[in-house]
């Protein structure tokens, strides 16, 4: 890179991370994300408000029980989007752009390799796959269809798309990492009720997987043609001729990644354990379990935008020794991502039956579905502390402390949840695990990042 890039990438950067007011830096890096974010809930919602209008439980089950396969492309992301983006925002902080550089190229490239073994290695263990995932001989075709669109074909597209988001947002440029993610999802709405429903193609659940594989190359495409305008500008490399097995860089790439994709792997494991529960009651059970979960991504998927949004500011700030104004941008998310989303959890425990009723008229479904968002919308201020202490882990390369929350969330309080509650309140307990394993997670939270920020306070 030569001097006079440095330079100016390094007045750009010096300017965002360290001296825009702390309000003013964290919208500007954590709006943009939270409306993408928005943007894949809607995308996703979707899938189930298409589907759902063919009033074919069977379709709509396909979907849901689809979903922790694409919830696995995660672990791939979170391994080299999370942790080579956590990497360059603290080699930022540290004016070390050469590793900045090595840092996005070996990530980019890590991850397009591990997602084509992933397209393959589904495709030749689909048949076990559908059985682990709790298809039946009802759903199971249907399921496939869903897959081979968005697994088997379009593992690259929608791996590479977020963790290119990713990279770029790592810079500080959270705008253009948003504008791509949500090229994609605005184009797979366009392309839904056209593939999915029966003035169109007619396809059902085929359909919807089609369109999310054309909407995740159309995002890709954009992104190349960013770094290929912006090459001058960004220090976001993906020139293969750059890439190299830089073990040093690796390591701390999957210090931070690991733990990520670890953490998305217990998720996958978790959310297959609740659908073969909930397979158990049938098919319309696990359509409104779909529809719910579907629902509770909105509030998900905007604190984990929030959070997302931070990690750069607090991996730089963290890196270059500023920790009083890390801590500062810290404590000001906190307080606008909780009371955002305790106003969010009253209106759906208020709202369930008539938000159900939007994507399914089924009564039956409407029912099951109310009780579920009910169960879960609880839980989702303690959840909204939990991403927050997450992301900030990452940020500042804490590994270890993101896997042992990842530990404790599926494997010591979610995953035994759902076994004593199913059994002590069958079926509608299930709802209920979630909100009892980041209610103990939140406590945990709120005292590691007191001992952060007492930290903070030392090196200050």
């Amino acid at each position: 890179m030569s001097n006079e890039k440095e330079a100016s990438v390094d007045a750009q950067k010096t300017e965002l991370f360290e001296r825009t007011p702390i309000p003013r830096a964290v919208m500007k890096m954590a709006v943009p994300t939270v409306l993408s974010s928005l943007v894949m809930v809607i995308y996703n919602l979707a899938d189930t408000y298409f589907v759902g209008m063919l009033n074919n439980s069977i379709e709509n089950a396909a979907v849901t029980l689809a979903a922790p396969v694409l919830l696995a492309f995660n672990a791939i992301i979170n391994l080299f989007g999370v942790g080579g983006s956590s990497l360059m925002s603290r080699y930022l902080g540290q004016k070390e752009y050469t590793a900045v550089r090595k840092s996005s190229v070996i990530s980019f490239y890590c991850a397009f390799g591990f997602s084509i073994l992933f397209s393959f290695s589904f495709a030749a263990f689909h048949t076990q796959m559908l059985v682990i995932l709790g298809t039946t001989a009802d759903t199971a075709a249907a399921t496939w269809q869903y897959l081979w669109w968005t697994a088997v074909c379009g593992a690259v597209p929608a791996i590479l798309n977020v963790v290119l988001a990713n990279l770029v947002r790592a810079e500080g440029s959270s705008l253009h990492a948003s504008i791509g993610t949500m090229s994609g999802c605005i184009l797979n709405i366009i392309l839904d009720p056209i593939f999915i429903l029966p003035f169109g193609l007619n396809m059902g659940a085929a359909g919807a997987g089609l369109a999310t594989f054309l909407s995740n190359c159309a995002a890709c495409v954009y992104f190349f043609i960013l770094l290929w305008v912006r090459r001058r500008q960004t220090m976001v490399c993906i020139n293969p001729r750059v890439f190299s097995f830089d073990w040093k860089i690796i390591r701390q790439i999957c210090a931070v990644g690991i733990p990520a994709a670890i953490q998305n792997l217990l998720n996958v494991t978790g959310m297959t354990v609740l659908n073969n529960f909930t397979a158990a009651y049938g098919s319309t059970a696990v359509a409104a379990m779909g529809i719910t979960q579907k629902i509770n991504l909105i509030p998900m998927y905007i604190t984990m935008g929030i959070s997302q949004g931070l990690m750069p500011l607090v991996g730089y700030n963290y890196s270059s020794g500023n920790r009083d104004r890390m801590k500062k941008a810290i404590i000001f998310t906190a307080k606008i991502s909780v009371s955002f989303i305790l106003l969010m959890a009253i209106a759906y425990y208020a709202g369930a039956e008539g938000l159900i009723r939007v994507f399914m008229k089924n009564e039956e479904v409407i029912a099951y579905g109310s009780n579920f968002l009910r169960g879960m919308c609880i839980g989702l201020v303690f959840l909204s502390i939990d991403f927050l202490a997450v992301g900030v882990f990452q940020a500042c390369g804490m590994g270890t402390a993101s896997l042992v929350f990842a530990i404790l969330r599926k494997v010591v309080l979610e995953i035994p949840a759902l076994f004593i509650l199913n059994r002590l309140w069958p079926l509608y307990g299930l709802a209920y695990a979630q909100t009892c394993a980041e209610f103990v997670l939140a406590i945990a939270a709120i005292v590691l990042l007191r001992k952060i920020f007492h930290e903070a306070v030392s090196v200050n």
